[in-house]
């Protein structure tokens, strides 16, 4: 059985929501990913009923499958501050609530950091904030906590990390979002078929396969273990083109969004390349098409 699953990406919404579908059709991408306010700020960008109206006739008629947010990156649910706690949960409740307007699968979150104070200091905080949002933004969007390099103390890092928040909160819509590049930089050997039984047996064991939602598909310009974030184009890091084939014909992978957040490949016109491109995107497609889906492993998880 051939793999199945989506080739998408992050593009832009400037200029209204409607115009990141455009952008991922002519991207030639299966699937996107998008924010709805400007990343590095916490001022909100108000979506008329019209504009909603507008993005959702458009992904129907589209072809174009899943639909995702992305949060902005302030958040940090595990902050010092009120005013940052604050600021953070209403980032995400906008999210979330533009997230149900629009039909979109869901929001992925960076977690935030507890900047080397650990999990236990900062626990009873993000779950309670992720109750918050629940109560504030009801519907069916799914909270996707991403997984993360490891620098500067960021919630993530380590699968028990997530599941220590899923296992506390009882939602089922809070699930993950793996970010490849990361995951390998946290230092999860997912480049290679053996490296990856045993990361995604440990991911089974402390949150749940179940609870995979979509992945972040970055290839890494930092080796194995560096605890940083660095993406690279799509066999051109440290993963390598062998990586994504074994993650393509994993039984945890299939049927879901691959979302490229790559450079791109460099062109004149784009000398620091102008990611997800066409070229990442025939890549992805190119090792989904010729890679057989294993059966799934029994394999358990050793403690780390």
């Amino acid at each position: 059985m051939a793999a199945k699953f989506q080739v998408g990406g992050h593009v832009s919404a400037s200029g209204g929501l409607y115009r990141a579908l455009e952008r991922a059709q002519e991207r030639e991408l299966e699937a996107v990913q998008l924010f709805v306010s400007a990343p590095q700020t916490w001022r909100a960008t108000k979506h008329t009923d019209a504009d909603v109206e507008k993005f959702r006739e458009m992904h129907a008629e589209s072809g174009l499958g899943e639909v995702w947010i992305h949060n902005i990156y302030l958040a940090n649910l595990a902050t010092e501050t009120d005013e940052q706690l604050e600021k953070s949960l209403g980032s995400v409740i906008n999210a979330m609530q533009v997230a149900e307007r629009i039909g979109a699968q869901g929001v992925v979150l960076h977690t935030g950091s507890h900047k080397g104070q650990g999990m236990e200091a900062v626990l009873e905080q993000v779950v309670g904030a992720i109750h918050t949002i629940f109560e504030q933004a009801p519907g069916d969007a799914v909270l996707a906590l991403e997984t993360m390099a490891g620098q500067g103390g960021a919630i993530g890092t380590y699968f028990e990390e997530l599941g220590a928040i899923i296992g506390e909160v009882k939602s089922p819509r809070l699930k993950t979002c793996l970010d490849t590049a990361h995951t390998f930089a946290a230092g999860y050997a997912i480049h290679t078929p053996e490296g990856l039984d045993d990361a995604m047996a440990e991911f089974d064991r402390h949150i749940g396969l179940d609870l995979l939602a979509v992945i972040h598909a970055n290839d890494s310009k930092i080796a194995l273990g560096g605890f940083r974030d660095r993406h690279e184009n799509i066999g051109d890091g440290h993963i390598g083109t062998s990586g994504f084939e074994a993650m393509a014909a994993h039984p945890a992978f299939q049927d879901k969004a691959w979302l490229l957040e790559v450079p791109g490949i460099a062109s004149e016109e784009h000398p620091k390349g102008d990611g997800p491109d066409p070229e990442n995107a025939s890549r992805l497609k190119a090792i989904r098409d010729r890679v057989t889906v294993k059966k799934p492993s029994k394999k358990k998880a050793a403690s780390r």
